[in-house]
């Protein structure tokens, strides 16, 4: 059965314009919690925006993967913690730090609910044109600021149509990191280690946990929720997910503005407290459910191992 939830937040959990998770999701997480599972929010999000998805109920938070796996939290303690590569930042910051075409962010502290969100600018306004979803204290700075770095993102301030020009150039200019869109619609790449992801992060919880690779619900919809999906055999994607990770996961549901992954995480709640796997992971009915939606059967048999940084326990 089913012992950890993974899921992505943002147009996984969260449909695209709440400010946080629905009262039916939250109570489908105490459901869960209540019946043995251990819910994890995996999410390119820092601490203090992973509570804020849940209105700050401290329970859907204690363990967690934020950062896109570079902060991994278990029963409430900090377990992990990946440092961006700072010779890459340090290039990336020289890139943009007089483009007005991109806003490049750091944020300080983001362990911690009080965290600092630093712009890369020479610009002294540039604070004016932020967005203010990270952190409400911005500061800006011409350089990159000292200790350690885990979380960055770039604001791509001409949309998402300009989102690919720019990727190949600065991922080649700035080795050890690796730009991931966090979803179609938003004009943003998550900064990450080039040799890390959500799917990393995760291991690191599910091992300390001692939980089964096939013990594991692992939700998402966007490019960096790839590997986890790939990684794991109960992979679920929301039907707004992209082809890319719709074609890697084995399960579908329905999609966030619908609250399906609540909908999914009670159904694990009832079948965890009677021993078995949930009703949308039998194999006819999400085959019938995918042809109500029109949308291909993928294939069920994609290996696991292929992730290239680690292998799946038996």
């Amino acid at each position: 059965m089913i012992k950890l939830i993974l899921t992505d937040l943002d147009e996984t959990l969260i449909h695209f314009g709440l400010t946080r998770a629905t009262d039916h999701a939250i109570a489908a997480i105490r459901r869960a919690q209540a019946a043995g599972v251990t819910f994890a929010a995996t999410t390119g999000r820092i601490r203090q925006g992973a509570c804020a998805a849940f209105g700050f109920a401290r329970e859907c938070t204690q363990s967690a993967v934020m950062s896109n796996g570079q902060l991994v939290l278990a029963d409430g303690q900090l377990i992990g913690q990946v440092e961006l590569d700072h010779a890459g930042m340090e290039r990336l910051a020289a890139e943009l730090v007089g483009d007005r075409n991109f806003m490049l962010n750091v944020i300080t502290c983001a362990e911690t609910m009080e965290p600092v969100r630093v712009i890369v600018s020479d610009d002294p306004n540039a604070a004016r044109r932020a967005f203010r979803a990270d952190s409400d204290n911005v500061v800006v700075m011409d350089h990159l600021p000292d200790g350690p770095l885990v979380k960055s993102n770039i604001h791509v301030m001409g949309g998402v149509g300009r989102m690919g020009e720019v990727r190949e150039r600065l991922e080649a200019l700035c080795p050890g990191i690796r730009l991931m869109s966090p979803g179609p619609q938003v004009p943003m790449f998550d900064v990450a280690p080039k040799d890390w992801s959500k799917a990393k992060g995760a291991e690191l919880l599910r091992r300390h946990l001692g939980i089964g690779v096939d013990e594991v619900a692992a939700f998402g919809d966007a490019e960096n929720d790839l590997e986890l999906l790939g990684f794991y055999p109960n992979s679920v994607a929301v039907a707004n997910a992209v082809p890319e990770v719709a074609g890697a996961a084995r399960w579908h549901i329905g999609a966030s503005a619908d609250d399906a992954v609540a909908d999914a995480i009670e159904d694990i709640a009832r079948a965890s407290a009677e021993g078995r796997m949930p009703d949308f992971m039998c194999e006819a009915e999400n085959e019938r459910g995918l042809a109500m939606r029109g949308r291909p059967a993928y294939a069920r048999d994609r290996k696991v191992e292929s992730l290239p940084y680690f292998r799946p326990r038996a």
